[in-house]
């Protein structure tokens, strides 16, 4: 095709804008083939413009650039010495190590310590030792150390048995519990969550402050002690309360060996009053008190009697076989006066040495518990007994399977930690406990 003679309509027609023809410009570059060799563009004038290709071809320079110039600027010869100032020296020999050891700025403080594992559990001195970080404290200050150290031991020893007993139980109910009993646990827990919410107008911030004031602990631990309280108890109820009973004839056998003790001996009780006898006002005092008829133990106030003053002339005598065997007091002249009266009576005035007395028998007291009356007590006793018997075996059982650190090894790390705590600054004395 050729645009050579093109022209765009009539004379008259009128002009195209230079956007048009940019466009046609454009759209015949895209779709003329490879071989097309000239592209009209129109001007103004409407008379096409013959473009060659090396018109769009970017300009390019053919001057040849000059070769660099081989002469190089000579570098100055001046040296700037521009190292740092020296601050070390080297000198030969054996270095000279300063015997004086740096002290301190502060008295160092242990923060925490572990001290064990009870089946994976760590047991942390701080946590351990809070709840009776008081009483050290008070006890520390009130016992001589040599008392204190053995009290202190004692104190960690049982608190670490429980910690061991507790954790061991909770561990075995937990690997009992079937899929449908942790579901009831967990919302077991759940409820029990709410209902401190719940207690404390729904705000579970206030009920965390309740709990901080009233028992000392978090939301979490308060939950993790219930569920700690509800797994034992289940273990205990489960695998040691199950094995207890208790049969009448066992609660028959008990009262009869232990008769003594629920049928005590009869025992007299007599008051007495005991004042000097050249104290004229004082004897003639408790005579006409007598003979007004007034109470013995009200006399006994109001006297100047010098006999058991704070316990109010009080003897209670255990009469053995019977009271005319029975020797109710040592001396021989009060001896004779208690057997002459019967209960309710008063004996005297009489001689004893420089002192007049009286001696009132108030009354025989015997106190004897009836089998039916004492058989809840045994059956009470009986049960703690066996149950505690089967908690040790069971207890047994469960050390030899699970995994703690040695008990006497956590007590004397514990001890190490109260003693720098609580303790008073003196050398502690070795003990050899097991």
């Amino acid at each position: 095709m050729n645009f050579t003679n093109f022209r765009f309509g009539s004379i008259n027609s009128p002009k195209p804008t230079r956007a048009f023809w940019t466009h046609l410009a454009i759209s015949v570059i895209a779709v003329a083939p490879g071989g097309c060799s000239r592209i009209p563009i129109l001007n103004d004038g409407a008379v096409a413009t013959v473009l060659q290709p090396e018109d769009f071809a970017p300009e390019v320079t053919t001057e040849q650039a000059s070769a660099p110039s081989r002469t190089l600027p000579a570098r100055s010869t001046e040296f700037v010495d521009s190292s740092p100032e020296a601050v070390l020296s080297v000198r030969e020999g054996a270095p000279q190590v300063s015997e004086v050891s740096a002290s301190p700025v502060e008295r160092p403080v242990l923060i925490e310590s572990k001290v064990g594992d009870v089946n994976g559990k760590p047991i942390f001195a701080t946590e351990f030792l809070e709840p009776m970080a008081a009483r050290m404290t008070a006890e520390a200050e009130r016992m001589p150390r040599p008392q204190w150290v053995p009290w202190a031991y004692e104190q960690i020893e049982r608190g670490l048995q429980e910690i061991i007993t507790d954790e061991l139980l909770r561990a075995e109910a937990l690997s009992r519990l079937s899929p449908e009993q942790k579901q009831g646990l967990r919302a077991f827990l759940t409820n029990i969550r709410g209902d401190l919410a719940s207690g404390a107008a729904g705000s579970r911030s206030l009920a965390a402050k309740r709990l901080a004031e009233e028992e000392g602990m978090t939301e979490d631990e308060f939950i993790r002690s219930k569920e700690q309280e509800a797994l034992i108890r289940t273990t205990l109820f489960r695998d040691i309360d199950n094995r207890v009973n208790v049969s009448w004839r066992d609660i028959e056998q008990r009262y009869q060996r232990d008769f003594e003790n629920y049928n005590p001996p009869a025992t007299a009780v007599f008051r007495f009053i005991r004042v000097p006898t050249d104290d004229v006002d004082a004897v003639a005092f408790v005579n006409d008190a007598i003979a007004d008829g007034r109470p013995f133990a009200e006399i006994i106030s109001e006297s100047k009697s010098n006999y058991k003053p704070d316990e109010g002339g009080l003897d209670e005598i255990p009469i053995q076989d019977s009271l005319e065997e029975t020797e109710l007091f040592g001396g021989r002249i009060l001896n004779e006066q208690a057997h002459s009266v019967a209960p309710g009576e008063i004996a005297g005035p009489f001689e004893l040495g420089s002192y007049t007395g009286w001696l009132s028998f108030e009354e025989i007291r015997q106190e004897s518990i009836s089998l039916y009356d004492a058989q809840l007590v045994i059956y009470d006793q009986i049960t703690t007994e066996r149950r505690s018997k089967e908690l040790q075996r069971f207890m047994k059982r469960l050390q030899n399977r699970a995994s703690f650190s040695s008990l006497q090894e956590m007590r004397d790390r514990i001890f190490a930690v109260a003693d720098r705590r609580y303790g008073r600054s003196a050398p502690t004395p070795q003990l050899n406990q097991p």
